[in-house]
């Protein structure tokens, strides 16, 4: 049997097998996409779906019945198609019993420009639960509402908070930043969970001492974030280098060398000894040395959210005038926003190092 906070080293089918019947809470992870990246192998498509048909039948046992499943997936393409893996997964869930309750768009407002097709910019998150009674704790995950102190100004409730004090559900649509370069989460592997995504999904499913599973551990994302918020974690991971750096996360320590796995993990064990974060490395760094938490300029999600508005008026309103004939270029946007469609970088400098 598999112990709590252990990643198995070695296939998911594997390590599910060693888990028992109606013992999990919540699953969340996210499968190979069977698109040929460097940390899978690319299989046809039905073949996969086939293979994700067994993993997902085996989640479904050891998920108790109050339990969900977030499952996040992008797409599959295949000669020019753009086939979204949400849509194949969603009957696979069904078949299995499982109720929908959320199809989650996680917006990515950046990445490759297509050519013959529009660009894709998000991926999905499906949220099923097992049963019809399962946990849902809002008050956990409510974010700030856009007036947060209004009150009504007439009737019987004049004078009155009109709002949640605690804040609004957060709704489906997110946009946590994507882990990549000049993130303090970024590790050696190329498509990482978000910390704070995970925590929304771990918070708003489970309590302090439940166990979270994620068949697909990757490099311990979902482990660390329940070892953060006092639940217990379980998982699989086949790449020992990515099995390795997990186990590195989790444990916070550097390594021989002093080194760590991200500069997310440096700033947490130096804030925690009081050593100087110039005392150690990181993997994935370039050049400069590290700096402490307090002098990196980091955005929250409900940042990212309106700078995404704000460009996409900007987009919509310049196309618009555009075709009015009321521009005779295609964009007018203020010069940052020009350099920005131009180039498709919108990364927000975090300034980590």
């Amino acid at each position: 049997m598999l112990k709590l906070n252990e990643i198995h080293l070695g296939d998911c089918l594997e390590g599910l097998a060693r888990i028992p019947s109606e013992s999990v809470d919540a699953i969340i992870s996210s499968p190979p996409y069977n698109i040929g990246k460097s940390y899978e192998s690319r299989r046809e498509l039905n073949e996969y779906l086939a293979m994700q048909r067994e993993v997902l039948r085996e989640c479904h046992r050891v998920l108790k019945s109050t339990g969900s499943i977030f499952w996040q997936v992008g797409v599959y393409a295949d000669r020019g198609m753009h086939i979204p893996l949400d849509v194949k997964f969603f009957p696979i869930l069904e078949d299995l019993g499982m109720i929908p309750r959320n199809r989650i768009v996680w917006v990515r407002p950046h990445g490759l420009h297509a050519k013959n097709k529009f660009s894709a910019r998000h991926e999905t998150i499906l949220w099923f639960t097992k049963g019809e009674e399962y946990n849902f704790f809002l008050d956990e995950i409510r974010v700030p509402q856009k007036y947060q102190n209004k009150k009504s100004w007439r009737g019987a409730n004049k004078g009155e908070l009109t709002c949640n004090p605690l804040g609004k559900n957060p709704g489906d649509i997110w946009l946590f930043q994507n882990v990549k370069h000049n993130h303090e989460e970024q590790t050696v592997h190329p498509a990482q969970f978000p910390e704070d995504m995970v925590a929304r999904m771990l918070l708003s499913t489970t309590k302090p001492g439940d166990t979270v599973l994620d068949p697909y551990m990757g490099v311990g994302t979902v482990a660390v974030v329940a070892r953060d918020h006092g639940r217990n974690f379980l998982g699989a991971e086949l790449d020992p280098s990515y099995h390795a750096i997990a186990l590195q996360r989790i444990s916070g320590e550097p390594d021989s060398e002093g080194v760590f796995p991200n500069l997310k993990t440096l700033r947490d064990y130096t804030a925690r000894t009081g050593d100087p974060v110039e005392k150690f490395r990181f993997q994935v760094q370039v050049g400069k040395k590290p700096t402490e938490r307090s002098k990196s300029r980091m955005f929250d999600e409900a940042h990212h959210l309106n700078e995404l508005h704000t460009r996409l008026e900007s987009e919509e309103t310049a196309f618009g005038q555009r075709v009015r004939g009321e521009s005779d270029g295609p964009h007018k946007l203020p010069s940052q926003q020009k350099h920005q469609l131009a180039t498709g970088d919108d990364t927000e400098p975090l300034g980590l190092f």
